[in-house]
């Protein structure tokens, strides 16, 4: 072996024995993002089915929504703060709060979800089956409307 090819692979092996708790730490988070992902798809695309949802596989259905997630996480972070430092704040009511956030959020990921149809073609969604998931999975973030936001002491 040329001594370059040695040096680059004990460099290589010295990286690799620094950060090997990290890389794997990365996949296995990686892996549960995609596996949690891949539930809530499957699930999502059950319920969407019936409103007229179509796509042409497994792997496209999941990818519509890893993206989507993507896609549509910033708007969502907004949609959910927004309404959790109003009530913090006192300036609306809990009967305000939950709403506004069901409201906003079901926006955002309706957004999301619109924007990720509109590129993927190996899918279909009605807007119709759109707005119903989005309003289904903003029901489940409802519950956590009285929880301190983040950043405020």
């Amino acid at each position: 072996m040329p001594v370059k090819e040695v040096f680059r692979l004990s460099k290589l092996k010295a990286l690799w024995s620094k950060f090997y708790e990290k890389i794997i730490t990365l996949l296995l988070l990686v892996a549960l993002f995609v596996g949690v992902m891949s539930i809530l798809a499957l699930v999502s695309g059950a319920v969407m089915g019936v409103f007229g949802f179509r796509y042409e596989s497994v792997g496209s259905l999941i990818l519509f929504f890893i993206i989507a997630a993507v896609v549509s996480y910033p708007v969502s972070l907004i949609a959910e703060s927004l309404p959790k430092v109003l009530l913090y704040f006192g300036k609306i009511s809990r009967g305000t709060a939950v709403p506004l956030y069901l409201l906003l959020d079901t926006i955002a990921t309706a957004v999301g979800l619109m924007i990720v149809d509109y590129f993927m073609k190996s899918v279909a969604a009605m807007d119709f089956s759109i707005v119903v998931i989005s309003l289904l999975l903003a029901f489940i973030g409802a519950k956590d409307i009285d929880k301190k936001p983040r950043g405020i002491e």
